[in-house]
């Protein structure tokens, strides 16, 4: 008989900590109204002896009627042999019942199955946007043009650009030293016209007036020009440093002396004969350097 009283006792401490344990989780909405679609949040919490292996419901359970759109969960709080689980879970829902309702299970784990744990049911209310609806639909056709904002379509301009770069890369690597050659030939000629022209002009106006200032200007344009035509700094240089740079040119050397003696000379009317022919001698040289110079550029290809 003392055992049976026992065993009694034993069995009834038992179920009172079972039921000490398997306490009743809770839940509620953060509010009673929602319209369709509107995001809603429904906290879940859980308290249960240290001792427990709980388990809350993850994104894979099926939160029906609604969506589930977020769940954060919050790290467990334990405090004198009492644990705390909790979650919030953003739903949504797109149900047209007047009243939507949730209960959340809580999962406790034990050595040979799992027990699931339900909050009471809860619900919110769906805000009905639509009072009466018309029977048959009455469909209104709109045709006017809504006004869309124009926006500038990047990835094509970026496309355009990397193909321009790479045509003009591809026709730079194939073609680039011919372009540079051609380029130099023009440049190269465009200049001897535009000396040659203002040349003649200095040395007509010397022919036909005899004034020194012409002669003057035509042999300093004559140095210039050739300052720029062998990158040298020939404008600088005396007489004597300009035949010693053409090597001794014979030429040269006859037409700047002419042309000397004619500046810082008295220039006297017999002279001026001489004077003409200097500046001749200069022109046809100037002309002879032009060509060696454009022959060197077109030669440099077969180099």
């Amino acid at each position: 008989m003392r055992k049976l009283l026992l065993l009694l006792l034993l069995s009834l401490c038992q179920l009172a900590a079972d039921a000490q344990q398997l306490l009743q989780p809770k839940g509620y909405f953060n509010r009673d109204t929602i319209r369709l679609g509107e995001l809603v949040q429904f906290t879940l919490l859980h308290r249960h002896p240290d001792t427990l292996e709980v388990i809350l419901p993850a994104a894979n359970y099926n939160f029906a009627p609604f969506e589930l759109v977020r769940n954060d969960f919050y790290p467990t709080s334990t405090k004198a042999g009492v644990s705390t689980d909790s979650a919030v879970y953003t739903l949504r829902t797109f149900e047209t019942d007047t009243l939507q309702q949730l209960a959340l299970p809580v999962y406790i784990l034990r050595e040979q199955d799992t027990l699931s744990l339900f909050t009471d049911v809860n619900a919110v209310h769906l805000k009905q946007l639509v009072k009466t609806v018309q029977e048959p639909l009455v469909v209104i056709s709109s045709t006017a043009l809504a006004p869309v904002e124009e926006r500038f379509n990047w990835p094509i301009m970026l496309l355009w650009v990397v193909t321009v770069v790479a045509v003009v890369s591809l026709i730079w690597l194939l073609f680039g030293q011919s372009i540079k050659r051609r380029y130099k030939l023009y440049r190269l000629r465009k200049d001897h016209v535009y000396f040659a022209s203002r040349f003649n002009s200095h040395k007509d106006r010397f022919q036909k007036s005899g004034v020194q200032a012409s002669l003057e200007k035509a042999v300093t344009l004559w140095k210039n020009y050739l300052t720029k035509l062998e990158r040298s700094g020939i404008n600088s240089f005396t007489t004597k440093e300009i035949v010693e740079f053409y090597e001794d040119d014979e030429e040269v050397n006859t037409a700047l002396r002419i042309c000397d003696k004619a500046i810082y000379g008295n220039l006297q009317t017999e002279s001026e004969g001489e004077a003409n022919l200097a500046l001749s001698m200069l022109r046809r040289f100037s002309k002879e350097r032009y060509q060696l110079h454009s022959e060197q550029i077109r030669n440099a290809r077969n180099r």
